[in-house]
């Protein structure tokens, strides 16, 4: 029995057809198959810092809590990638494989310097997968070490009256870099900048030696040294004090101290399959508010808060604004 010619093209037709269709089901059956073997392997949770500082100390107390909380059981392995400022650590999460197993750690607003210094090169902060921060922002003080004849934030204003003060700090594409530039900008100190040091612990000893007059950094970096009483507190950038008799930003007629932040963000590769963003951010979220977590955090003296993706990608924009407003400043 003969066919048509339009039979041959309707039998071809629904051939293709169903060839395609079970192609296409064989395709989202390997995909939920990917999808539910996550994580197969470790995972790589690189620190754009030296190994010691607050940010290295913050990844390796929220790693091993968030082995926990995977839906497999891997190993989350710190990376300390300190080259190029936290430059090289940041490229690399940036062009890694968007595949779950390459997550980082993210200083801001340092990180939009050295974005700006490498003229967009290395990263886009804005194309980052952003999956939540790591505690709350922290605000910055200003301090001294215990044996300087600086007493009070009026006698290092008389000093910058003489000649610049010199504030011990990170290179010039760190966060707390931008801190004391703007820092002293507000509280008009002429300044005067020392870097080259490895981490916040490095330049803030750097200080108490007397490589410098003073020195700008994250209020949890130096509670400890006052503590111990080898560092004098000057002043806080906080809105509201937590130092007895130091002068907050509000004290000081500088509310806008109080906008210079530290935020720590975890970070993964541009592109990052929105399932497995998912996975990571809810394991990051669980992690750090995990008992233990929220214990030992607070040994740094850093609130852990949980933080949708939604919301570190609002703090990346305010930081941005942030930025963009003391750019001419920082890049000099």
């Amino acid at each position: 029995m003969s066919r048509a010619p339009g039979d041959s093209l309707t039998m071809m037709s629904d051939r293709v057809t169903r060839r395609s269709f079970f192609l296409a089901v064989g395709a989202a059956s390997s995909l939920l198959a990917v999808d539910f073997d996550y994580p197969g392997k470790n995972i790589d949770f690189i620190i754009p810092k030296a190994p010691g500082g607050g940010f290295d100390n913050l990844v390796r107390v929220i790693a091993p809590a968030l082995e926990k909380y995977l839906p497999r059981k891997v190993n989350v392995v710190p990376d300390n990638i300190p080259a190029g400022g936290g430059g090289k650590g940041i490229g690399q999460l940036y062009r890694a494989r968007p595949d779950g197993y390459t997550i980082g750690a993210v200083d801001i607003p340092g990180s939009f310097i050295l974005q700006e210094r490498q003229g967009g090169a290395g990263f886009d902060l804005n194309k980052i997968t952003w999956l939540c921060s790591m505690g709350k922002p922290e605000y910055f003080c200003l301090g001294v070490g215990a044996n300087s004849p600086i007493k009070t934030l009026d006698e290092l204003k008389a000093l910058a009256k003489t000649r610049p003060v010199k504030f011990t700090s990170s290179g010039p594409e760190g966060t707390a870099y931008g801190a004391t530039v703007i820092g002293t900008r507000v509280l008009e100190i002429r300044a005067q900048l020392i870097t080259g040091y490895k981490g916040s612990s490095d330049f803030v000893v750097g200080a108490i030696r007397g490589d410098g007059d003073a020195v700008i950094a994250p209020v949890t970096s130096l509670r400890p040294m006052l503590q111990s009483k080898t560092v004098r507190v000057l002043a806080t950038f906080e809105p509201k004090g937590t130092f007895s008799g130091v002068p907050d930003a509000a004290a000081l007629g500088k509310p806008e101290l109080g906008q210079i932040l530290l935020e720590r963000l975890v970070g993964a590769p541009p592109a990052l399959p929105a399932n497995i963003k998912a996975i990571l951010s809810a394991a990051l979220n669980k992690a750090m508010a995990d008992p233990q977590t929220v214990s030992l955090a607070k040994k740094f003296e850093v609130e852990m808060v949980p933080s949708s993706p939604e919301q570190a990608v609002a703090r990346i924009r305010e930081n941005a604004a942030f930025f963009a407003k003391w750019k001419s400043s920082l890049m000099v």
